[in-house]
């Protein structure tokens, strides 16, 4: 590329200009940067600020993180909603039921709501707890107040069910005399008894 600086140019200006000139060729994966599945993981922190990420953490995995910043935009545009609420704890990776003062048994009090967790086998530190109430309190709507978090564990099983039924008969057949060999026993006396089985 042919240069644009005059010719009286310092020598400073020349020196930039010949650093500046192969910038075109540095590869800026920009498309890739803006997509929380295939941004550098060491940049995400920059796209979750970018992406007015409410609450983050560096301890979270690199999955939980990606997911907070895919979550993000569905959070603004419900937020104040049960289905943020939801939303930005199914972000965390835990399933949870939001449970308002009025459906509730007994009523609770006026403009609050109870957490029911749907967690697995795993259980939950405070830590994480902690966490799961910041991002609660970030989606909520401000009228609204958390009355309490009640953790739940679901597992779950296969149930093998298995039956045999068997039928069993006595059969005597009389050959009238003579020896019988049947299965190596020898009966003398004529008659021939048969144990089966069908099953």
């Amino acid at each position: 590329m042919a240069g644009l600086l005059p010719y009286d140019a310092t020598p400073a200006e020349v020196a930039l200009e010949e650093t500046t000139a192969s910038i075109s060729d540095v590869p800026v994966p920009l498309r890739d940067t803006w997509n929380p599945d295939t941004c550098p993981a060491d940049l995400l922190p920059w796209l979750a600020w970018t992406f007015s990420v409410d609450e983050w953490s560096p301890l979270w995995s690199e999955q939980q993180r990606r997911d907070a910043i895919k979550n993000s935009v569905t959070v603004h545009r419900y937020k104040g909603t049960i289905g943020a609420v939801k939303e930005a704890v199914a972000s965390l990776g835990v399933a949870c039921e939001v449970q308002e003062w009025f459906n509730q048994e007994p009523p609770g009090e006026p403009y609050t709501f109870r957490l029911i967790l749907d967690g697995t086998q795993d259980p939950i530190s405070q830590l994480q707890l902690q966490k799961l109430v910041a991002v609660v309190t970030a989606a909520k709507n401000l009228r609204s107040h958390l009355d309490s978090v009640v953790p739940g564990a679901s597992s779950t099983a296969e149930l093998f069910v298995a039956s045999v039924m068997g039928v069993g008969v006595d059969l005597v057949v009389n050959y009238g005399g003579g020896n019988l060999v049947s299965n190596g026993l020898a009966i003398s006396d004529g008659t021939y008894k048969s144990n089966s089985f069908n099953i």
